[in-house]
């Protein structure tokens, strides 16, 4: 069985290395990435109490600008696509 997971890592002044895998069959575009991304991310700040960061969060304005959502569809298992942020 083929695997369909991509690693999508933040390339943020806060976030910056966070990484979230996301299945890119269960995805129709890019906004639909980006959005489980941030919601893997405020998850794990919230179970963790990372209020100050959820904060941070809350202000952040992530986006994918260096690949089409077609590019992401064909990409091979190893490929790593970075999600970017600015407030």
């Amino acid at each position: 069985m083929e695997n369909y997971e991509r690693a999508f890592i933040a390339s943020s002044k806060i976030f910056s290395g966070f990484k979230v895998p996301i299945d890119i069959t269960q995805v129709d575009k890019l906004d639909d990435i980006i959005k489980q991304f941030v919601e893997t991310l405020r998850k794990v700040l919230k179970e963790n109490n990372f209020e100050n960061l959820l904060d941070e969060l809350k202000k952040s304005k992530f986006h994918i600008h260096t690949v089409t959502f077609e590019e992401i569809l064909v990409s091979s298992l190893n490929d790593i696509f970075y999600i970017c942020d600015h407030h």
